[in-house]
């Protein structure tokens, strides 16, 4: 029996570039908060369901090898017009704490901002970025939220 086979490799579901790094809680000294950074263009429509794979895929080994208490992706160089896919991204995470709460948050950057806002509000929303709790246009800003959300758990016996 001759078995066909072919190797496959995670980068080639894309061409977008990532970044990982990871800092302590200032709020909680055991916890620590992970950034994951996206740069590139993001597929328009649904030439992008490779993309939000990918980001996906790299998030979830991000997180499983490295353990943070919470996320922060970084969207600041990430450039993305459409493409519903994407949302599957900000649930990076979430399975592998099961109960135990994993705050996240997203930075936003210019050519992000406004599909970002229309995928979550819809597209004939008045509604603007800075009414989305988690969503950010800058680092420090996330990284409050994120030290807030792991304060307020850890206050509350959660984590």
């Amino acid at each position: 029996m001759d078995i066909v086979t072919k190797q496959l490799k995670l980068e080639e579901l894309s061409d977008l570039k990532y970044e990982v790094r990871i800092g302590d809680s200032q709020a909680v000294h055991y916890c620590s908060i992970m950034i994951l950074k996206f740069m590139g263009e993001y597929g328009f429509g649904s030439s992008g369901n490779s993309d939000a794979v990918y980001m996906c895929a790299i998030g979830e080994a991000a997180v499983e090898a490295w353990g943070p208490d919470g996320l922060i992706l970084d969207f600041s160089e990430l450039v993305y017009e459409w493409g519903d896919l994407i949302e599957r991204v900000f649930d990076i995470g979430k399975a592998k704490s099961g109960r135990i709460p994993f705050p996240a948050a997203l930075i936003v950057g210019e050519q992000s901002e406004e599909a970002i806002r229309t995928l979550i509000w819809g597209v004939y929303s008045d509604e603007t970025i800075d009414d989305i709790d988690w969503v950010h246009r800058d680092l420090n800003s996330a990284w409050a939220f994120i030290e807030q959300q792991l304060a307020a758990y850890d206050r509350d016996k959660k984590l």
